[in-house]
């Protein structure tokens, strides 16, 4: 993909919580230079508990009473670009099919469209997740958010450390594919199992969304009670690997962990069974991917 010249104005609206906004972030990593202006709308997440300082960035918050101004923004930003008055960078759609249902939804692919205004860019909805962008990130986990984590794990045994992140949460009312993308726990026990063959004296640390329902299915487990979603993040980046759940915020946490032992995760992601990968590209080189 061509890099962006220093000096240029972009504009990007984003969705979804952190875990999402981290792979956005990443994306725009990969095709903004140090010092471009950035306006955004909805990185209120990251914003809050990572540092991101590479540009001259406005965030305005992503509220409810924004809506309507956040579609106006996408209908300005993408007929300039169809009139190739700016430059413009659109995540391409792809079809998937499963069980007989077509679904046109976002691919692996980004379209990048030559405006006359080349300082002026304007990058669409887009969730762009996909392993290739994670090595230009320049974001990282604010300090402050490290200090419960850091002395969590100062009072555990000796030996190695890996995370098992169970998410919960909205994925119990989510569909797709037709189907909920809540993994067995089964799948995070094997996990453990996994990475016990590889390194018998791992210390394993629970997180989960539901920490409080999800902690007893595991007895002999760690558990951490994160006060907020950056220390858990915080958590999973202090420790030598992992087992994450099919979310982008565990996928961004087995990325910046030690990555000393396996970081097993689900295969297919949000598509286990269906022989494909869904979102494409997401599974990294350095993920065991098992069966969930």
């Amino acid at each position: 993909m061509t890099s962006m010249r220093p000096g240029r104005a972009a504009l990007f609206t984003a969705d979804g919580r952190l875990g999402n906004q981290l792979f956005q972030a990443a994306f725009l990593d990969s095709v903004l230079k140090e010092g471009d202006r950035l306006l955004t709308l909805g990185m209120e997440d990251l914003l809050a508990g990572f540092v991101w300082d590479r540009y001259r960035l406005t965030n305005i918050r992503n509220t409810r009473a924004r809506r309507h101004f956040k579609r106006l923004l996408r209908l300005l930003g993408r007929a300039a670009v169809n009139l190739h008055l700016v430059t413009g960078y659109r995540q391409r759609k792809q079809r998937f099919e499963a069980a007989g249902e077509a679904y046109r939804l976002a691919g692996d692919k980004v379209e990048r469209r030559q405006g006359l205004f080349d300082p002026l860019v304007y990058i669409d909805k887009g969730y762009f997740q996909s392993a290739a962008y994670a090595s230009h990130a320049t974001f990282r986990l604010a300090e402050p958010h490290l200090a419960r984590p850091r002395t969590f794990m100062a009072a555990l045994p000796p030996g190695p450390r890996a995370f098992v992140h169970v998410r919960r949460g909205d994925y119990k009312s989510w569909r797709i594919f037709g189907r909920s993308p809540l993994l067995d726990l089964d799948y995070f026990r094997r996990g453990v199992s996994l990475i016990r063959n590889a390194a018998p004296d791992t210390q394993f640390i629970l997180l989960s969304d539901e920490i409080a329902s999800v902690s007893p299915q595991f007895p002999g487990i760690h558990v951490f009670h994160g006060a907020s979603v950056y220390e858990d993040f915080g958590l999973m980046t202090l420790c030598d690997g992992g087992i994450v759940s099919n979310s982008t915020l565990s996928w961004w946490g087995g990325y910046f962990c030690g990555r000393k032992l396996p970081i097993v995760s689900p295969k297919g992601w949000l598509a286990p069974g269906l022989g494909f990968e869904y979102p494409a590209g997401i599974t990294a080189e350095w993920m065991t991917p098992i069966e969930p």
